[in-house]
């Protein structure tokens, strides 16, 4: 049993009931909208708003984290799935279960072996260009239902073209219907708050009401279809009943062939929900647990699986949503759960008129939101590598499709990584003046010892950067010939591997043999730690100084001169 139930208090119940309804009234469209940018039959939506909410509530560390149908996993298990059955067909719903499963199964398996730091992996910008290309694709995609036509693809360029060739059946009532609805949705999204406020509501009241505007766009749009009977694709009449509990057929080959999609759906699914978590709890000063969050999502994405779903994720919206309507458990979610389960059992013909035009409109409003310039931005005044990792994996979306584009940001992430760190800064150093302070030659006015060399190693030393430090010692030793000692200060060194520790060997004995002592200083405890367990210490020609000034003074002390401070 969670926490949260077992101390439940009687005073957090109307919060929580309160909380419970907003979170109905925003889901519904929502769950309706992304099961059809999934491909999947609207009542799917409903099917991964009950199970894997309940899920997510017992096993979760976060109190007010809202679990459900979204933008991101809906649109990769579309693409992941395109060309391996009709969407919408009893054998595009089943590999749609089989995703969810997976993804779900490979989740909880990560979460057993502690794997939540994989978190680490996804860079802002590679995260900032994927959300911001994905919901372009998005966009993209919903042009066919907001015009009333038939077109798919995994790809900008393949969505392009089917639309293109569509485009002459173009339905007049649905796009006046779409159109009218996004008008609505866009001047309620700018002026519902401030025009509630004017009114007297607070300012919470009017924001909750503004979060809640799209469902009146959608019962507006229901009724005007209904009342002119326009010719215009609707949700129809859902299926009566409980999601059905039942493993989804899989077929081994099929499996095989979106293995990358179930390691993308699981990777970038884990890395949103858990920003958002800590976003959340940062702001209620609470913390989230990264395996337990791995955990209670693959067991959430599993039970969806199971129940007729698709891939679920954290929502942004309602997340905050929830929050700001006053939730103080995860008993908001799981009341949200029993009323969308009452609504499937006696009022699935509310949706009977709902036109998919006006759905798809409320998707564009909401993932629009979701293309964010400003990590461009920062990281362009920064660092414009990074900048370029942002604009690859924005452009990898479009063009490749959202899975390979995951691995070419995460690719791209790692060779930056890897080319900044193969390089590292290597500073001499040379005392202040009056002060046990020592500084970059070249950005202090500083004085420096002839025979002792000092210089600061600014990054940790393995096999790709050995080489390139190494270089540069022979570089600066070549350039001062009276040199009888190197001092390495090591306080931005957190580990070296094997790799790095054979050339300092290396480098202890050719310098040796120059008749130059190699010396280190602020040595870090689990550095210091290997270097004595790997021997080298025994070999090293020099000895290991506590601080750059005790080290210069015991220096200097050999060469038979000292410092006045």
């Amino acid at each position: 049993m969670p926490d949260w139930l077992r101390h439940y208090r009687r005073g957090d119940l109307p919060h929580d009931l309160l909380a419970s309804l907003t979170l109905l009234v925003l889901l519904i469209p929502q769950g309706l909208a992304y099961a059809l940018l999934a491909g999947l039959p609207p009542q799917a939506g409903l099917y991964a708003s009950i199970v894997p909410v309940v899920v997510y509530a017992l096993l979760g560390s976060s109190a007010t984290l809202s679990v459900g149908p979204a933008a991101l996993p809906s649109l990769m298990t579309a693409t992941a799935l395109a060309g391996m059955a009709a969407p919408g067909s009893a054998a595009w719903m089943a590999l749609a279960g089989m995703v969810a499963l997976l993804s779900g199964v490979l989740r909880m398996g990560l979460a057993w072996l502690r794997f939540g730091f994989i978190a680490n992996f996804l860079s802002h910008s590679v995260v900032g260009g994927f959300v911001s290309g994905s919901a372009l694709l998005i966009v993209l995609s919903q042009l066919p239902q907001l015009l009333g036509i038939s077109a798919h693809g995994a790809t900008a360029w393949q969505i392009a073209t089917e639309l293109v060739r569509a485009l002459p059946q173009t339905n007049l009532p649905a796009l006046m219907l779409s159109a009218a609805a996004l008008v609505l949705l866009l001047a309620g999204r700018r002026w519902i708050k401030p025009c509630l406020q004017k009114l007297g509501l607070s300012a919470q009241a009017a924001d909750l009401w503004g979060k809640a505007f799209p469902i009146v766009v959608v019962v507006a749009g229901a009724v005007a279809s209904s009342l002119l009977a326009l010719p215009v694709r609707s949700v129809g009449v859902l299926p009566a009943g409980l999601p059905p509990l039942a493993w989804p057929a899989m077929d081994i080959a099929s499996a095989g062939a979106i293995v990358p999609a179930i390691l993308a759906i699981a990777l970038v699914g884990f890395v949103d929900s858990y920003s958002i978590a800590q976003s959340l709890a940062l702001k209620r000063r609470e913390s989230v647990d990264p395996d337990r969050e791995l955990l209670a999502l693959g067991a959430a994405n599993t039970a969806a699986g199971l129940t007729g779903g698709f891939p679920v994720s954290a929502s942004f919206g309602r997340s905050a949503a929830n929050e700001l309507a006053g939730a103080r458990t995860q008993l908001a979610g799981v009341l949200t759960a029993a009323w969308i389960a009452l609504i499937l059992l006696l009022f699935t013909d509310l949706f009977a008129s709902m036109p998919l035009a006006v759905l798809s409109a409320t998707i564009v409003v909401a993932v629009s939101q979701m293309i964010d310039l400003s990590i461009f931005r920062l990281a362009w005044r920064y660092d414009r590598r990074d900048a370029l990792v942002y604009l690859a994996t924005l452009l990898g979306v479009l063009v490749l499709g959202v899975v390979d584009a995951i691995l070419l940001g995460v690719g791209l992430s790692l060779a930056l990584f890897i080319w900044r760190t193969s390089q590292p800064h290597l500073a001499v150093l040379g005392r202040v003046a009056g002060t046990e302070h020592y500084r970059n030659v070249l950005r202090y006015e500083v004085e420096t010892e002839p025979e002792i060399l000092a210089v600061r190693i600014d990054e940790s030393l393995y096999f790709a950067n050995i080489r390139f430090v190494r270089a540069g010692l022979v570089t600066m030793l070549g350039q001062r010939p009276r040199t009888r000692e190197l001092l390495l200060v090591l306080s931005a060194v957190n580990a070296i591997d094997v790799s790095a520790l054979q050339g300092l060997r290396e480098l202890n004995r050719v310098l040796l043999e120059q008749g130059v002592r190699l010396h280190f200083a602020v040595v870090k405890g689990p550095v210091m730690d290997q270097l004595k367990q790997s021997g080298f210490l025994d070999e090293l020609s020099g000895q290991v100084h506590l601080s750059t000034h005790a080290a210069m003074q015991a220096l200097k002390a050999s060469h038979g001169q000292d410092y006045v401070i």
